[in-house]
């Protein structure tokens, strides 16, 4: 009977070594589980990270000034004095008005310009980057506004550059349509 008794011992303390090896494997297996959804966590929030940097780094349409920008401007404000011969209106009411009023229009332009593109194309912009750049942007349209409407004077009012002061109303008066014209085809278009 003794030997039965040490094999019985030996299968007892066998089964309770294999019971102790079972025990810590799976207490290294919750170990690595933990692990395993803590890295998955981390990579999660690593994921909505890289996320947040590329929308924060991501060219903007608005940021930039290309030439195709330029070229929209240009043709906006160009429509804008030339369609139904808006130029042939300033004219008439650069004869109606002073010098003090046409002084009154470039600045007015120039605001109305902001408003527009303000609430058509900035109002939703949330980035205070962008809505720093709107001046420039601003300035860079009004610049091309004046300067079509000064080219298209030129070409189709045959005496608009005998005297100063009447060429300066006149441009006064066309320049708002022409500003108009260059925001909206600004925002008009796909983007880049």
């Amino acid at each position: 009977m003794a030997k039965k008794k040490v094999k019985k011992n030996t299968v007892d303390s066998k089964l309770s070594e294999i019971l102790k090896r079972v025990k810590r494997l799976e207490a290294e297996q919750t170990q690595e589980l933990k692990a395993e959804q803590e890295q998955s966590e981390d990579i999660e929030e690593l994921k909505k990270l890289e996320k947040q940097i590329i929308a924060s780094t991501e060219k903007h349409p608005l940021r930039r000034i290309t030439y195709k920008d330029i070229a929209k401007g240009s043709l906006g404000a160009f429509i804008g004095v030339v369609a139904h011969y808006t130029f042939v209106y300033g004219i008439k009411v650069a004869e109606q008005i002073d010098i003090t009023r046409a002084t009154i229009l470039y600045p007015l332009a120039f605001i109305l310009g902001g408003i527009f593109l303000y609430a058509t194309g900035y109002r939703k912009v949330r980035s205070k980057k962008i809505l720093l750049f709107l001046p420039i942007r601003l300035v860079i349209l009004y610049l091309i506004a004046i300067l079509t409407a000064l080219i298209v004077l030129l070409l189709f009012q045959p005496d608009f550059m005998q005297n100063f002061w009447d060429a300066y109303k006149q441009l006064a008066a066309v320049t708002l349509t022409a500003m108009i014209g260059a925001c909206a085809a600004d925002l008009i278009g796909g983007t880049e």
